[in-house]
């Protein structure tokens, strides 16, 4: 924890990485009145933003065979005791592969977690590559998810499903 010196008062801020930050913040309201008195009352208040991760950051989907969508998952997790929304943008080129994602977006309770569904399909035998950026509010907080795959016309390569 470490102090920050305000013209009011103190600001106390502790941070922790997992599960969640904490800012405690101690001050003072400094109350005018018209017949010169002044009151000065201590305010106390205490923010907690929840946090969130990943698991794994890196997908690789190896060797796919073009036109047919491959399928693999990972988890995106809550440890906080805070309820916190989060949306997910892509990022990357199409012309090789097309990556997906399901759910793009949702919210967690407290302590909560959930599946992300992935998919690949590979549109020629190039690499393809891709990155699923994630935002938890309230915190702005972002995570990156990499994404990568590649094509091949081998039938070897085909998946059963």
């Amino acid at each position: 924890s470490h102090k920050i010196n305000l013209s009011d008062g103190t600001v106390e801020t502790i941070v922790q990485q997992v599960p969640e930050k904490r800012y405690h913040i101690h001050s003072h309201l400094l109350l005018n009145y018209n017949n010169g008195h002044q009151q000065k009352i201590p305010v106390h208040c205490r923010i907690v933003l929840p946090t969130f991760y990943i698991s794994p950051e890196t997908v690789q989907f190896g060797t796919c065979l073009v036109g047919q969508t491959s399928h693999l998952t990972v988890r995106l997790i809550n440890p906080s005791n805070s309820p916190l929304r989060w949306t997910s943008v892509y990022s990357g080129d199409t012309a090789e592969g097309e990556f997906e994602i399901s759910p793009s977006s949702g919210e967690f309770t407290r302590a909560d977690s959930v599946l992300l569904n992935l998919t690949f399909t590979a549109k020629s035998c190039k690499p393809s590559r891709g990155t699923y950026t994630f935002t938890g509010t309230p915190g702005n907080r972002t995570l990156h998810l990499s994404l990568h795959g590649v094509g091949s016309h081998d039938e070897r390569m085909q998946r059963l499903l």
